[in-house]
């Protein structure tokens, strides 16, 4: 068996063209960055507002992750749907493409019972890849799963073998889980931007699904801590908060900002935002958040600055 995965997994934007059509292209070259800067990709998930592209999209996006990776960190697929059905499908659709595994909810409209949820991660599963569950408190809440849960789906669906755990974003979440569940998941990935991922790895935690704008940084954090340099690793994590106050300020239309910026999408464009959130003083801001991090940034050239 392969060594368990661990890293920082980069959540790519989803970016559109002037005919409101998914740019794949930016998709490519996220991949791209992100494969060289991190561990791992995921598409589309919360960060990728999966909920605005219909299965088709999601569909046709996969494989140009795939073309964009070129095999060098595992692709994980969002395949998270209201419908069993709806998420059977796209984990179908994700390992035809080739992702390595599939990412998802429980269903997130109305909540499943334990009969149901069972048998809606057994058919995600059936496409025959690895699954993380996505504990998230998404909507009304009808999706989160209590640690009972998880221990009884893992138990009974040997394919479950991670888990992004952010309900709630704490880092004494992933010690909670941990503690709860022992020994069942691979790898329990933590949530909210990054933020507590040095806290999160003291505790156990397997890495962190951040929006993608600052996957270099954190994967340079990451790699850090792996090597026993902890102390470094915190001196680049308080480096990257830099950009996650960015993020929480201007959410994915400022994410995309940054991506733009930093030469990796061509398009900014996004469903239903509206530009004018993103002002003269949000763009002064980028530009010295920007400036703060360049030490840090290792693309295009993919080493460190400064």
């Amino acid at each position: 068996m392969t060594q368990p995965w661990r890293g920082i997994f980069g959540i790519l934007l989803t970016t559109y063209t002037d005919s409101d059509e998914v740019n794949l292209d930016d998709l490519v070259s996220q991949a791209d960055f992100v494969a060289s800067t991190a561990q791992g990709i995921v598409w589309p998930v919360l960060a990728s507002e999966f909920y605005l592209l219909d299965n088709d999209e999601r569909a046709a996006g996969f494989p140009a992750v795939v073309a964009g990776n070129r095999g060098r960190v595992p692709f994980v697929a969002g395949v998270s749907s209201p419908t069993t059905r709806g998420a059977a499908k796209l984990a179908e659709a994700a390992a035809k493409a080739g992702a390595d595994a599939v990412i998802a909810m429980a269903p997130y409209m109305k909540r499943a019972t334990p009969t149901e949820l069972t048998r809606h991660f057994a058919a995600i599963a059936a496409a025959g890849l690895p699954v993380f569950i996505q504990n998230a408190a998404y909507l009304s809440g009808a999706c989160t799963l209590a640690p009972a849960d998880l221990l009884r789906l893992a138990e009974e669906i040997p394919q479950i073998q991670y888990l992004k755990e952010e309900a709630p974003v704490l880092p004494q979440t992933i010690s909670n889980i941990l503690q709860k569940v022992p020994n069942v998941f691979r790898g329990v990935f933590g949530g909210g931007g990054g933020r507590f991922l040095i806290d999160e790895l003291n505790r156990g935690g397997a890495g962190n699904m951040p929006a993608c704008e600052w996957a270099d940084v954190f994967g340079h954090a990451f790699t850090l801590y792996e090597g026993g340099e902890i102390d470094e690793a915190r001196r680049v994590h308080v480096a990257a908060l830099q950009g996650v106050n960015f993020e929480a300020a201007y959410g994915m239309v400022g994410a995309a900002e940054v991506l733009q910026r930093r030469g990796v999408l061509r398009s900014t464009r996004s469903r239903y935002a509206i530009p004018r959130n993103f002002d003269d003083a949000a763009s002064a801001e980028l530009d010295a958040v920007l400036e703060f991090l360049a030490p840090y940034l290792r693309w295009p050239n993919h080493t460190l600055r400064g």
